[in-house]
């Protein structure tokens, strides 16, 4: 029996994809959703920035597919909204536009959301372009592991406290629950959707798949990892276009999530914003040092 009451049913998806300057990225990407052995009932092409010719692209050989282009940068959340608004199936796989499916992602991910219905969010395991397994499925960040991670992950990534924030030590092949998801590629169920509200739009960019997975956790849904289906991820493509500008809008959104979890504690939502502006030039270094 589901979270809800319903039965077990066979769940159609559709997906949601926010675009931003991927180049020929989403041409591939949507080339492998067209590949999936289970078909979505809709593609969706959320646009927050495009390069003329790759639009053209995709209406050319995609006419299938939904564009819709609010004409400005939405951020992350908002456009995921806005695209999910326009989409009619049970499952929506949000997903980034840099990334490559296997061909029966979709296919085992719907029939495993559609066996487990207490399951609100599933996260493929997601390999980065060298082969490396990106550690997707996280924890919830305590106090210690929060500092310890902002202060020595751009720098010495292999520290105890981002090693404990990323599940370094968790086993990368087995089912498991998990705090929360990385958004690059998550399929989610519209009825736990709809009861938390949808992605957040108070985050342009950054975090709120963090906020997703703890509101998810809170209204009694589960948070999948599934390492049963890969999906290759070209991370930093958008990225790459305004990284110090993008820099910024991470610790915003950083100073956000902690506000709204300690929204009863003045004094820690202050230490918390002094800690953010100390960090964010610590960042700016790391990202010339690791550009030199």
């Amino acid at each position: 029996m589901a979270k809800n009451g319903s039965t077990k049913q066979n769940l159609d998806y559709s997906v949601v994809l926010v675009e931003y300057f991927s180049s020929n990225h989403i041409i591939d990407c949507i080339k492998s959703i067209y590949n999936q052995t289970k078909r979505p009932e809709k593609i969706v092409v959320v646009i927050n920035g495009i390069d003329q010719i790759y639009k053209e692209k995709i209406i050319k050989e995609f006419p299938e597919v939904a564009l819709i282009d609010p004409g400005d940068n939405l951020g992350y959340a908002k456009a995921a909204n806005l695209g999910i608004a326009n989409t009619p199936s049970p499952i929506v796989l949000t997903l980034n536009p840099d990334t490559i499916l296997n061909e029966d992602v979709a296919l085992l991910s719907c029939e495993y959301m559609a066996s487990n219905e207490e399951v609100g969010s599933l996260g493929p395991q997601i390999l980065e372009s060298n082969g490396n397994i990106y550690p997707s499925a996280r924890k919830e960040p305590s106090i210690m592991d929060s500092i310890g991670h902002a202060i020595l992950g751009s720098f010495f990534p292999n520290n105890r406290f981002s090693k404990s924030y990323k599940n370094l030590d968790v086993k990368n092949d087995e089912i498991r629950e998990t705090d929360w998801l990385s958004g690059a590629a998550l399929f989610i169920r519209r009825d736990a959707l709809d009861e938390i509200g949808g992605w957040d739009e108070d985050y342009f960019m950054y975090c709120e798949d963090i906020d997703l997975g703890n509101k998810l956790r809170n209204s009694m849904w589960k948070n999948v990892y599934f390492p049963n289906v890969q999906i290759m991820h070209v991370q930093g493509v958008s990225t790459s276009r305004t990284p110090i500008k993008l820099l910024l809008e991470h610790h915003k959104s950083l100073y956000t999530y902690s506000s709204k979890k300690y929204k009863n504690n003045f004094i820690m939502k202050i230490l918390v914003f002094l800690f953010v502006s100390f960090r964010f030039p610590m960042a700016v270094v790391a990202h010339k040092f690791r550009l030199n």
